[in-house]
């Protein structure tokens, strides 16, 4: 690679390598202390990071899994506030969460895949966010950093964003079949209330759950005092289901829904005035999103030749936008088609205990965009087309038991093929095939179980989609600086024109990664854990897919005769040269009887090879920090996060060799203080008390000008029964 550790060290990624350098001297004194109890705390299982169930220290890379009680701790209002800690993970689009925009090491929009339940979240648009989840339905959140494509295709190259719905075995409390909780919650920043009703059952061969809930809200108080406008009224539902037909046949299924009537502007992204009267104006927004999932698993205890998988989905998310001053209605949807099909064979090859996955899936995504204000019904950037991907896989992974000790090694590959059509371009099909090759191993010394070093090599790719190949219509519009229409009043609108570009490449990286890992048990305790993972990353980029936006106006715009038509220039998606992602990543996490820590680290820098401009959706250098203390003679846990990030700079090329700041942003600090209680007097009762953003730090996350909520004081309390 171009940039070599010790060069990395010496730049800002400095506190990085002292953090892993701290671990590895600190490590044999903590290690003598280990005296190998058994009542020791579990191993938190990534899923997602392998396609099989694993440890996530001993998996050779970075992954993050939050689940249930973390999520409830935290009384989260948006995915956002539950996953804002997670290193090398950020959300953009500004504090609505119809905006929110989720990036993973720099590479946002579709180079992140988004998994609900196994199904992919593929809606997309220019203004508005990825996905709409409510935090509430959420059993558990994988976040898997780095490129996936070898397991995933297409979309996977930053990472994996999964989600998991809750379910019976997240509620049930110890000896009981079912139950049924009660939960309300307010928060002040944007005097949002909730209220939802969940029933759930586990009974011989059937375990189900059904949910519904309400959250409303109004403008958000930012910390500047000034109010955005978001005014939500939201909808949830989840109902699913397992049942076991024999000892090795279980079938499952689920639909889960998120409904959102919202009253904000037509840029749910924007914090300020564009200047544009249309994007700045507020709509009436209906937000409607459908997964239906159903899964069949054929596991004999017998054969470790067979368990098998197969799963099919839909999704469908739809955005219709009513503009009452015109009035217009335009709509967006998005249907996502799927099947998935894979077996793990496990067997043991001399001291190696492996399993053999091999598996493909077929998914296909449509997009139809209307608009009742044109002549032929269908809307300018929404073009209507589809996208079919096809693809096969197979991942061995191999625990390996040595002299020297223990090794894990997981080599994978896939190919994909896919293509996309639209009736804007007739004839003008986009297809192409890839080849997605990884490898990565982790190793633990003989002796020295308690340290782990890893490294991973992955080449990752991401498709053109529907929008970037096959945009039209108009972009926006520019008042003309000299022509007036006295008809009119105002002065003539020259609008700046989406071009199609149906011969996109895709996207290819190549990603290399390194760290270290320590883990320790009993060191002040019998019964406390600590782990560790720090690691660096590189990746390089080919072929970036990007929106050039060209301002410039055509010569018909100051020609005779008077408004005649006029096009101030174009925006065309267009492939670019190679760019280089770099950073590094630390998360530890000390767990025991009375008082837990967690803490995390993630810094990145981007470069667009062609000029040096900064390049990707970069961030600050970040650490967080969650303390907390558990109380258990109250049945009470108080807590406090609080997240530093440096100052923040975004250069990019003047094209005379020198560099202009596109983006500038001071550092800040951010305290949040938590608290839960489940007293004795009411059995099954729950309160969570938070205060977020204490001191009222008036910060920007994102980019200059998106200020952020301020201090917002949050409630909620559920009641549990059952037998």
């Amino acid at each position: 690679m171009k940039h070599q550790t010790n060069a990395a060290c010496r730049s800002r990624s400095l506190k990085a390598c002292l953090l892993l350098s701290s671990l590895l001297a600190f490590a044999p004194t903590i290690a003598a202390e280990d005296a190998g109890d058994d009542e020791l705390r579990e191993d938190t299982i990534t899923v997602y990071g392998t396609s099989n169930p694993l440890p996530v220290f001993d998996y050779p890379g970075q992954v993050t899994v939050v689940d249930r009680d973390a999520l409830e701790t935290l009384a989260p209002s948006t995915i956002s506030d539950a996953l804002r800690d997670v290193p090398g993970l950020d959300f953009s689009g500004g504090p609505r969460r119809t905006g929110e925009l989720p990036s993973i090491r720099g590479l946002s929009g579709q180079n992140v895949l988004i998994l609900l339940d196994g199904a992919r979240q593929s809606f997309t648009s220019a203004h508005d966010g990825r996905f709409f989840v409510d935090p509430e339905l959420i059993g558990t959140a994988e976040v898997v950093r780095g490129p996936a494509s070898a397991l995933y295709g297409s979309g996977a190259v930053g990472g994996v964003l999964a989600f998991e719905s809750v379910d019976a075995a997240h509620l049930l409390r110890d000896g009981e079949t079912w139950g049924a909780r009660a939960r309300v919650g307010y928060q002040s920043v944007n005097e949002e209330r909730l209220a939802s009703i969940t029933a759930f059952t586990q009974q011989g061969n059937f375990d189900g759950l059904a949910s519904f809930g309400i959250r409303q809200s109004g403008d958000i108080e930012l910390a500047s005092g000034a109010d955005l406008p978001s005014d939500d009224d939201i909808q949830t539902a989840l109902v699913k289901g397992t049942y076991t037909l024999t000892d090795a046949l279980t079938i499952d299924g689920s639909w889960q829904r998120f409904t959102n009537s919202a009253i904000e502007p037509n840029n749910g992204q924007g914090t300020a005035g564009t200047g544009d009267g249309v994007l700045d104006r507020n709509v009436d927004k209906d937000i409607t999103t459908d997964t239906f999932r159903v899964g069949l698993n054929f596991n004999p205890a017998d054969n470790d030749w067979l368990d098998v998988a197969l799963t099919a989905y839909q999704t469908s998310s739809d955005v219709n936008e009513f503009d009452a001053t015109v009035p217009r209605t335009t709509m967006r949807d998005i249907e996502t088609t799927g099947f998935s099909a894979r077996n793990a064979s496990r067997f043991t090859i001399g001291s190696a205990e492996t399993t053999l996955t091999i598996g493909g899936d077929w998914y296909e995504d449509e997009q139809t965009g209307t608009d009742d204000q044109t002549t032929d019904g269908t809307r300018g950037g929404v073009p209507n087309g589809e996208s079919e991907f096809m693809g096969v896989f197979a991942q061995l992974e191999s625990v390996i038991e040595t002299s020297a000790g223990q090794f894990v090694v997981i080599p994978g590959v896939r190919f994909d093929e896919f293509e996309s059509s639209s009736s804007i371009a007739p004839g003008q099909d986009n297809s192409d095939n890839a080849v997605s090759p990884r490898f990565a191993a982790s190793y633990a010394p003989q002796g020295a179980e308690w340290l782990r070093l890893f490294g991973s090599y992955a080449e990752g790719f991401r498709a053109p989609s529907i929008n970037e190949l096959y945009l039209d219509g108009v972009h926006f519009s520019i008042p003309h600086p000299v022509l007036f229409n006295p008809a009119m009043g105002s002065f003539v609108l020259a609008p700046n024109n989406f071009i199609p570009n149906p011969d996109l490449v895709p996207e290819e990286t190549q990603t290399v990664e390194f760290g270290a890992g320590v883990d320790f048990k009993q060191i002040f305790v019998p019964s406390d854990r600590f782990q560790a993972k720090v690691s660096y990353f590189e990746t390089e980029a080919d072929d970036l897919i990007n929106l050039s936006v060209n301002v410039a106006p055509a010569a018909t715009c100051f020609a005779p005769p008077t408004f005649q038509p006029c096009n101030w220039g174009t925006s065309e998606s267009a492939n670019v040269d190679q760019a280089e992602l770099e950073g590094w990543e630390g998360e530890l996490h000390y767990d025991s009887d009375r008082f837990f820590a967690r803490a995390s680290f993630s810094s990145i820098e981007g470069t667009n090879l062609a000029d040096g401009s900064d390049l990707g959706a970069l961030t600050p250098d970040r650490t967080a920090v969650n303390l907390g203390l558990k109380l258990p003679e109250w049945n009470a846990l108080v807590g406090a996060r609080v997240q530093h990030a440096g100052d923040f700079e975004q250069r990019v090329s003047d094209g005379a060799g020198g560099f202009t700041l596109q983006d500038e942003r001071d550092a800040y600090v951010v305290l949040d203080l938590y608290a839960t209680w489940r007293p004795d007097f009411v059995d099954g009762l729950r309160l969570d008390l938070g205060v977020d953003n204490v001191l009222d730090e008036q910060f920007e996350r994102t980019f200059a000008g998106a200020v952020e909520p301020g201090a917002n004081v949050k409630l909620a309390a559920s009641w549990q029964f059952g037998g």
